[in-house]
């Protein structure tokens, strides 16, 4: 699967779940934005631009807590 294929489904399962995502899916984010981290320092300036925006929405779902 791709970075944004797995960040964009824990982004639906975090928008359909009323617990936000759990241990696993979070573990998943994490992985990602550490491959985004390493994958970004060696791409072009218009290819970073949708790497680092990825990257932040990964970001958010690991720091952002779910509303009832």
């Amino acid at each position: 699967m791709t970075l944004d294929t797995v960040i964009s489904g824990c982004v639906v399962f975090f928008l359909d779940s009323p617990e936000g995502l759990d241990h696993q899916r979070m573990a998943l984010v994490r992985d990602c934005l550490d491959e985004l981290t390493e994958l970004t320092a060696e791409l072009d300036a218009d290819s970073q631009t949708y790497f680092l925006r990825l990257r932040q929405l990964g970001e958010m779902l690991l720091t952002t807590t779910p509303q009832p």
